[in-house]
């Protein structure tokens, strides 16, 4: 009997894993309105001196907000995204380093690490939010961006993989062990995934999917079936949320 075809599993450096990527930013408007949130809350920061965006990817975040700081620095390990980084975000100084190993040399009025931990091992995050923690100016901001736990793309994850991103619980663990040092807050705002065609909302799921290591890969057919079973609209169209919880860690005087 012929084994079932399985889904597609790519590593975050991989052209697939980019192109998958491009598929969901073009069906999605988690970054329309992160830029609006961000934006939002650049306006009620008391200092706007250093802005460090760790795991700036590509750099169309970073560039958002480069103007309305100072000096930017924008951490990202990857090579093929820095090329990128460098060109969307000429005046940005570029750490080609992971966040663990990377030295900014100055104090953040606002750290921004938006959809990064995915990335990192779950035994790291806590490391990895120290360090980020660590490069706070008295008064700043530290804010983490992830996909909420309860969308529809992590009860997905869920599904298929048995895990789902719990970063919120994490800064609540933070904050308990750190006492009066950090303030800790978490707004969750609505986001969605829409596309018309089903090869479209497929690649999205598989994205979704990788964002985990996909060590026993399922069926292809079973995603399949898991999409026209939960996400279809009655006009044949697909709709699944990608809420995201913005995660402010503050400094206290």
């Amino acid at each position: 009997m012929a084994r079932a075809e399985t889904i597609g599993v790519y590593n975050s450096q991989s052209r697939e894993y980019h192109q998958a990527f491009q598929v969901f930013l073009d069906h999605t408007d988690q970054k329309l309105m992160a830029q609006k949130w961000l934006s939002a809350l650049i306006d009620r920061l008391p200092s706007r001196r250093v802005f460090v965006d760790a795991g700036a990817g590509n750099g169309k975040v970073t560039a958002w907000f480069t103007e309305r700081f100072g000096r930017t620095i924008a951490i990202e390990p990857n090579a093929s995204l820095r090329h990128d980084l460098e060109r969307a975000c000429p005046t940005a100084d570029v750490i080609p380093e992971q966040i663990l190993n990377a030295k900014i040399g100055t104090a953040g009025d606002l750290i921004l690490c938006s959809h990064v931990f995915y990335y990192i091992d779950a035994s790291e995050w806590m490391r990895t939010l120290d360090r980020l923690a660590s490069w706070l100016a008295t008064g700043g901001l530290l804010v983490l961006v992830v996909q909420n736990h309860d969308t529809d793309c992590m009860r997905m994850l869920d599904h298929f993989l048995g895990q789902r991103f719990l970063v919120s619980s994490l800064a609540r663990q933070f904050q308990e062990e750190r006492g009066s040092s950090y303030e800790v807050r978490i707004d969750t705002k609505p986001a969605q995934i829409e596309t018309l065609d089903f090869p479209s909302a497929y690649v999205i799921a598989e994205f979704m999917l990788n964002l985990l290591p996909v060590r026993n890969p399922p069926p292809r057919r079973a995603l399949e079936e898991y999409l026209r079973a939960h996400f279809v609209r009655p006009d044949g169209s697909f709709r699944f949320s990608c809420d995201q919880d913005f995660i402010q860690i503050r400094k206290c005087d």
